[in-house]
Parts: structure tokens; C-alpha cells; sequence
């Protein structure tokens, strides 16, 4: 429809295209003059869309940036939550949690 939001015009996003965008973040929070405080500054996330649609097209706008690091930050928060429980570890092979069955069943109850 003409004229339509970006937020009608969802994205998957791949693995790879995740790992692109971490790695262009470390690469522009690194850089002099691209943080403010805590933050990456509009140049910095301007670059990061500039780069990821070079790589992958022009859906990589700033805004769909920004929402998947916000659903990204979510899930680390839940990784990072059941990582530090006892019992819990992570399977660098399959790149997974690893847990024994009876922990995960108390952890669940």
C-alpha cells in the first residue's frame, strides 16, 4: 500500500545479518566521537545503516537497527539470567545452553 509505515514492512533477520550488525556496533563504539555517554551517536547508527544495506539491502534502516538491539538486549538479559543460575552452562560446540534434565525441571517448576 502506498504510503504505508515501516513497521507494515517486517524483517527476519539471519544470523549472518546479526553478526554483521554486532560486529559494525563494537566497530563504531570503538571509534572517537561516536559515543555519547553509553550510547552510539545518530552519525554512528547512520554508518551502521549505511553498511548493513550495502550488505544486505535497503531494509536495514535505522529504525529496524534499533528495534533489533532492543530485542537483542532482551534476549542476553534472559541468556544471561539463566547462565549465572547454578547448574546452567553453555555448550560453546552447539552453541547452546547446556543443563542437566533435573536442573532445568526444578528451574522451570
Amino acid at each position: 500500500m502506498e504510503g504505508s509505515s515501516s513497521r507494515n514492512d517486517s524483517l527476519v533477520w539471519t544470523d549472518a545479518q546479526l553478526d554483521h550488525l554486532i560486529n559494525l556496533l563494537v566497530e563504531q563504539s570503538r571509534l572517537p566521537d561516536m559515543k555519547l555517554g553509553a550510547n552510539l551517536k545518530p552519525k554512528a547508527y547512520k554508518a551502521i545503516e549505511r553498511q548493513m544495506m550495502e550488505m544486505f539491502g535497503p531494509k536495514f534502516k535505522v529504525e529496524k537497527i534499533k528495534n533489533k538491539l532492543k530485542s537483542t538486549k532482551a534476549d542476553y538479559k534472559v541468556c544471561r539470567q539463566i547462565l549465572s543460575t547454578s547448574g546452567f552452562g553453555w555448550d560453546p560446540t552447539n552453541q547452546c545452553v547446556d543443563v542437566e534434565n533435573e536442573v532445568w525441571a526444578d528451574y522451570i517448576q
